[in-house]
């Protein structure tokens, strides 16, 4: 009997590459999703389609869908795309897991990446690179406790998502009040010193309930959008050879015993060249057509482990490989980019080794039903908050931007009015 997978959150791109994937795979793939205007659900490689309530409105008629539809329906697994439907499923893990395999570790396990402060932990405990990070005690005692950090630093929730919630600054006497402004949202937020703009990277991993890793890739994020200092969404990565990020990664999962996929962030410092651990994602990432282009199937991996088909012989990833989320990020970070004639790659380049996330001449109406999702959230207040929220974040940023480049005209006047009265 072909396998059969249930994916959540038909509308984001990566539950798009795990449909195609598993298809391509001969694993049978199950879409849910709480509206039909979805890129996912266009897919010639989307078997069924399951329509549910929403999960940010009613969690509740969401939970009892899908346990209905899994009690009636054999899946070999089900597999939570996106963050706050994974939370809200392993919150109510019993439920499904009557009726199919979830293929995530125990909470206190998955809770170490999840939350960033336990993830800040484990890699101070391990020796893993990473920011100086303070989590202040109260909202009253945020200047007194990170009076050591260096300035500019960053106000991050432990368990958002998406860049949600961040704030950043390089003026310690606003930093009190941004502090608290992200406290009343999200309890107890980090202050974490703020690394110099450098090379991004990120690196994928699947790890077995026996410590050995399936497979890993590494991928260069070469765009994000907003374009502003490259914090956001990636819009353009290139697969890489990185064996010491690779091993940075498999040290903090080791050291969880971690059973599943996860994705880590990497910014290498400018100042020294340093590898700095980001975040740790406890489940698929964005960009997860990347490393399948570059032959590495992680869904389909994925379902093997959990149907005890284990490979014998573990993939190799092609390097040099280049995957553009064209719509409709890159054409934003494009738009919005006053340097867009100068980036490298350009955004007019396509040769051999450069592919697509959404865009396939293979399976090309997912392109239709990304033009149909933009009319049907063109209408939905959370998503122009989303946008918005992007345009706070680019604002945040180029305000730090403009500081960085007066402090270094400052300083550079100051020198050479030193040297001259030398």
């Amino acid at each position: 009997m072909r396998r059969r997978v249930l994916l959540t959150d038909g509308v984001i791109r990566r539950t798009l590459a795990a449909t195609r994937d598993l298809d391509r795979n001969g694993i049978a793939t199950t879409v849910a999703e709480s509206t039909r205007m979805n890129i996912s659900f266009f897919s010639r490689h989307c078997d069924r389609r399951l329509l549910h309530p929403s999960v940010r409105t009613d969690p509740d008629g969401f939970l009892e869908v899908l346990e209905h539809h899994l009690a009636r329906n054999h899946h070999d697994c089900l597999i939570p795309m996106e963050q706050d439907t994974l939370d809200l499923i392993l919150d109510s893990r019993d439920r499904v897991e009557a009726h199919t395999v979830l293929p995530w570790p125990d909470a206190a396990t998955y809770s170490v990446f999840r939350d960033k402060a336990q993830t800040i932990a484990l890699a101070e405990r391990i020796g893993v690179p990473h920011p100086r990070t303070v989590q202040p005690s109260s909202p009253a005692r945020v200047s007194a406790e990170t009076a050591h950090l260096r300035m500019p630093v960053v106000i991050k929730p432990r368990r958002n998502w998406a860049s949600r919630g961040l704030r950043w600054t390089a003026d310690r006497a606003e930093l009190p009040a941004l502090y608290a402004e992200v406290h009343s949202r999200y309890t107890d937020p980090l202050v974490q010193e703020m690394i110099p703009p450098g090379p991004q990277f990120h690196v994928g991993a699947l790890r077995s309930a026996s410590g050995r890793f399936i497979a890993t890739t590494a991928m260069h994020e070469l765009r994000h959008y907003p374009a502003t200092f490259g914090v956001g969404v990636s819009t353009v990565q290139r697969s890489v050879d990185r064996p010491d990020l690779v091993d940075l990664t498999c040290q903090l999962l080791d050291a969880v015993d971690w059973v599943g996929v996860a994705g880590v962030d990497f910014l290498i410092d400018p100042r020294d060249g340093t590898p700095v651990l980001m975040e740790v994602n406890p489940r698929f990432w964005g960009p997860l057509q990347a490393p399948i282009h570059a032959g590495v199937s992680f869904p389909t991996l994925l379902v093997d482990l959990v149907t005890g088909r284990e490979p014998t012989v573990l993939p190799t990833p092609r390097t040099g490989v280049v995957t553009r989320c064209l719509l409709p990020y890159d054409l934003l970070h494009f738009v919005t980019n006053p340097d867009r004639l100068q980036m490298d790659p350009s955004f007019f380049h396509h040769d051999a080794n450069t592919h697509f996330d959404v865009l396939s001449h293979r399976d090309p109406l997912p392109a239709l039903g990304f033009a149909l999702t933009l009319l049907r959230y063109g209408l939905d207040p959370d998503a122009w908050r989303f946008l918005a929220h992007s345009e706070t974040v680019s604002r945040s940023l180029g305000r730090l931007r403009r500081r960085a480049v007066h402090d270094r005209e400052t300083a550079g006047h100051e020198t050479a009015g030193h040297g001259a009265a030398a």
